[in-house]
């Protein structure tokens, strides 16, 4: 025995899980009630059973709170949903999304053929399903003009974008000719050029009330449409073959709506956000340069020119006083020391020397005689006196 491919009872009913979780996405099973309970949470918990087997179903608040009926113990019915595993005890189990008495047993059918049918075509497929315009200008809806759909609608875009233009085709959305009304609503729709995106729906009802959106006509017209188009049918936990087949499956009317603004929302909310501080910016600047111009105001940087010229008018003035005083000084200092000079001139003078009673002695060659030697016994000199000159011999 080869043990190296042995799987633990964890592997095991791990890809159980997996296996039947991947493979039993939407299914629906006949059977009767038993073990029922609702729980104070909300929640229904079961057990189906025919004659051979048993099966546990689970019954979540949020989809069971849309059931027209009681289900209890003993009540045959129809059920669709997904199965699932619970790990923990390797159990499974169906997850139910819808439940109703056995009666319509047939409408669930006939959604299945239709469903299985279609996806083998490859209307399903990722690859056939167009991509939604970012920013939209015109919407289009097809829906009920009477419905809260519709008003729920145009309520989100009015308040998130109210630019975008939104033309309304009314249609029955219940009862045998909703289908074929709702098909040429599209049709409409698609012949106006200005559109670029469409919108079918309606609020949440029973299985039957639903049913329209499962028409196969339905179907291909959407699968063909040329214009993108969004399916909004019921409340969240509904799936009809308009979602399907849709470019884009919203899971209520009003989410439907906000999908298909998103972008242009965001993109208001990014530029209400950028004008904010462009805005605030400015106004920093607008402030910093009032501050700046105050303060100028305050230097006097900004008055009148005869303003200007006077004030440096009164500079020149006060230089030319303080230039006069200095000037006065300087002068006067000058005029003592030119005083002082002359005064010590004087008293320099060979004239004041000659007042005094003294002389100078010059020979015949006007040459001032200081050595008494330098001229000869009997030779005539001239003495120069205050008052005049006289000759003299020497002896």
């Amino acid at each position: 025995m080869n043990y190296k491919n042995t799987l633990s009872v964890s592997q095991l009913t791990a890809q159980i899980k997996n296996l039947i979780e991947s493979n039993y996405t939407s299914v629906i099973v006949r059977g009767e009630i038993s073990n029922f309970t609702h729980h104070t949470s909300g929640h229904m918990y079961f057990t189906l059973k025919d004659s051979h087997s048993e099966l546990r179903g689970v019954m979540f608040k949020g989809s069971n709170s849309t059931l027209t009926f009681n289900p209890k113990n003993g009540l045959d019915v129809v059920v669709m949903g997904k199965l699932s595993v619970y790990e923990a005890r390797g159990q499974y189990q169906i997850i139910l999304n819808h439940m109703e008495p056995a009666g319509i047993g047939a409408l669930y059918q006939a959604f299945e053929e239709t469903k299985k049918r279609l996806q083998s075509e490859g209307l399903f497929d990722k690859e056939q399903k167009m991509p939604l315009p970012k920013f939209p200008s015109t919407i289009g809806i097809v829906t009920s003009k009477t419905g809260a759909a519709l008003r729920d609608m145009l309520t989100i875009f009015h308040r998130r974008a109210p630019q975008v233009r939104i033309i309304i085709r009314s249609a029955l959305v219940q009862g045998s000719e909703a289908a074929t009304d709702i098909v040429s609503g599209i049709k409409d729709l698609s012949l106006i050029e200005d559109i670029d995106l469409i919108i079918i729906g309606r609020g949440g009802g029973s299985f039957e009330d639903l049913w329209p959106f499962n028409d196969e006509t339905l179907a291909r017209e959407i699968s063909n449409s040329k214009k993108p188009i969004i399916s909004a049918v019921g409340h969240e936990t509904d799936i009809t073959i308009s979602d399907m087949v849709a470019d884009l499956r919203a899971p209520t009317p009003s989410a439907a709506a906000e999908i298909a603004i998103n972008n242009i929302f965001e993109i208001s909310q990014k530029i209400d956000i950028q004008t904010k501080r462009i805005n605030n910016v400015i106004e920093s600047k607008i402030a910093s340069y009032w501050q700046t111009f105050d303060n100028l105001i305050e230097r006097h940087k900004l008055q009148k020119p005869i303003n200007v010229f006077k004030r440096h008018r009164e500079k020149i003035e006060n230089y030319d006083k303080n230039l006069k005083i200095i000037m006065g000084k300087i002068f006067s200092l000058k005029d003592s020391k030119l005083q002082g000079l002359k005064s010590s001139l004087e008293t320099l003078s060979p004239n004041n020397t000659l007042k005094r009673g003294y002389s100078i002695a010059f020979n015949e060659k006007d040459q001032i005689i200081t050595d008494p030697s330098t001229i000869a016994s009997n030779e005539s000199f001239n003495l120069k006196l205050a008052d005049g000159e006289m000759s003299a011999v020497k002896k």
